[in-house]
């Protein structure tokens, strides 16, 4: 019995020491999952050709698309230069970062 008790000691303390010394251990966050997948560009509703309003809609939805496709772009390109990738000139947008999941 008390070999089996210090074996149980002896695998707690390691295992403390494990987690102690990967806790000075900087991992970059994971992006969101959002920014892995492909949004769908905006289709035109047909009354896009006839109303004016309709086709500023559309650009606008076009350009919001555009810009959160950048933005992702960014986000996506700072999360793998913050693992080490190099030769990356990621673009300094002027969107807000978002936080990532841990």
């Amino acid at each position: 019995m008390p070999l089996k008790r210090f074996l149980t000691a002896c695998l707690m303390i390691v295992s403390c020491g494990a987690a102690v010394a990967n806790c000075g251990t900087l991992v970059a966050s994971l992006p969101p999952v959002e920014d892995l997948r492909v949004q769908p560009k905006p289709v035109p509703s047909d009354d896009v050709l006839t109303s004016r309003i309709a086709g500023e809609k559309h650009d606008n939805a076009v350009e919001a698309w555009g810009e959160a496709g950048w933005a992702q772009v960014a986000r996506l390109c700072r999360f793998y230069r913050e693992m080490g990738m190099k030769g990356l000139n990621c673009p300094a947008y002027g969107i807000p970062e978002i936080p990532h999941a841990k």
